[in-house]
């Protein structure tokens, strides 16, 4: 019961994303184009104890997205919770599939900073950074272009492009791969 009331809120919100915008205030309000331009953004999706936030400082909403200044985005599951933040620089877009009227991508450029965290201990357990970022919700993977690197530990990776799938807790890396991986006598 409880995870269909999940799966119900979830849907639920993003019904209310598309058809009134995001949460915006009339005084917010810059713009009577069909695109609207709002100061504070805040999306949430959730269901199954998995979801995501994104927040932004601004951000421009159309009948297919929206494109957001200087995102943040929260991923959590049952395990971890993954904190993507930029800096000023930082952009956003978000794609939505009209059919589903759910997100599909949300796209993110800048100087990236990624942290993961067990849930339980609040231990740091994979660091990361990349020039872009996109997180594919139907498939709940993140990929890292632009000069991607992931620590785990002692353990270094990078390459051209780096998968990371959420819901199985796996790195796949494409192009120039390097892995520094250190056993414990072997660790620093």
């Amino acid at each position: 019961m409880e995870r269909h009331l999940a799966k119900i809120s979830g849907l639920i919100l993003i019904l209310l994303f598309l058809t009134y915008g995001c949460a915006k205030k009339e005084e917010n309000k810059t713009s009577e184009r069909p695109e609207e331009e709002i100061k504070q953004f805040t999306l949430k999706q959730f269901a199954d104890n998995k979801g995501f936030v994104l927040e932004g400082e601004g951000a421009e909403i159309s009948s297919d997205g929206a494109s957001i200044t200087t995102p943040q985005l929260s991923l959590s599951t049952a395990n971890e919770s993954i904190e993507i933040t930029t800096g000023k620089e930082g952009a956003a877009e978000v794609s939505i599939d009209p059919d589903k009227k759910k997100v599909r991508f949300i796209t993110i450029t800048g100087n990236i900073k990624i942290v993961s965290r067990d849930i339980k201990t609040q231990d740091i357990t994979m660091e990361g950074s990349c020039k872009k970022l996109t997180y594919n919700e139907p498939n709940k993977t993140i990929i890292m272009e632009v000069s991607p690197v992931i620590k785990r530990g002692n353990n270094y990776f990078s390459g051209d492009v780096m998968y990371y799938n959420i819901e199985t807790n796996s790195l796949d890396i494409k192009g120039n791969v390097n892995a520094q991986i250190y056993t414990e006598k072997g660790a620093r």
